[in-house]
């Protein structure tokens, strides 16, 4: 299977997404518009100089091994990160839980979706239906579906190594799934019945249930009240909190 095909399955991005451009906002800021792809950790240290101390980011998702790197190089430089308007998919799976201090304003958003570990949960049926969905024909499905799982499993390895490392508890990777589950009522209630669904933990929840800690949030308590959501209609997202969780142990 071509990689763009099976990073976009994996990260929920087409291939026609491009890749990030990065860009100096300051003496000491870079700015990271569009999605992670491959070689991006390599742009961020060409850009980077003394002084350099914060990444601002804009960013739907992209490559979740090029996220990882992204993640390890601004825990290595201590740099705090600052979401600019949205954070998701991969950026917010990888890349902001590894950064030490990061700051979501307000109209900003922190968006997570399926991590690698449940992508590889999923089974072959929901890999190939996923393969359909971006063009696959019927003649290569089954090639392409083992593909996939196994690259899958590949990157659910990586995932749970990125985990370990940086001290970030399995559940962090695991809990979408009844954030999901209970989104599927919820979009009952609007009529953009396929918009894509998003988790936004709390910071709380992320420092005493996952061990992410140094989040400083602006007004999502009041964005996502009185229901406990927000459609952001950009980007046909229904973006849930943390009202489908158990407390944490």
């Amino acid at each position: 299977m071509k990689r763009f095909l099976c990073v976009g399955v994996m990260a929920g991005v087409t291939a026609s997404a491009g890749a990030a451009d990065f860009s100096r906002t300051g003496s000491d800021s870079i700015a990271m518009r569009g999605p992670i792809a491959e070689g991006d950790v390599d742009k961020l240290r060409l850009l980077a100089a003394p002084g350099t101390a914060l990444l601002r980011v804009n960013s739907d998702g992209g490559d979740p091994q090029a996220a990882m790197q992204l993640g390890r190089y601004l825990r290595q430089q201590q740099w705090r990160l600052a979401v600019d308007t949205v954070c998701a998919g991969s950026c917010a799976l990888y890349v902001f839980p590894a950064a030490r201090y990061k700051s979501i304003p307000g109209g900003a958003v922190l968006a997570l979706q399926e991590s690698a570990f449940l992508r590889a949960q999923a089974g072959p049926a929901h890999m190939r239906r996923s393969l359909i969905e971006v063009g696959v024909v019927a003649d290569e499905l089954d090639r392409e579906t083992a593909a996939l799982a196994a690259q899958l499993a590949d990157t659910a390895a990586l995932e749970a190594a990125f985990a370990a490392e940086l001290g970030i508890a399995p559940a962090f990777y695991r809990d979408f799934r009844q954030v999901a589950a209970q989104a599927d009522s919820v979009r009952q209630r609007f009529p953009d019945q396929e918009a894509a669904v998003y988790w936004w933990p709390a910071a709380a929840r992320l420092q005493r249930c996952y061990g992410i800690a140094g989040v400083k949030e602006g007004t999502r308590a009041a964005r996502l009240a009185p229901d406990g959501y927000l459609y952001v209609p950009a980007l046909s997202a229904l973006v849930m909190g943390d009202q489908a969780l158990q407390a944490c142990p």
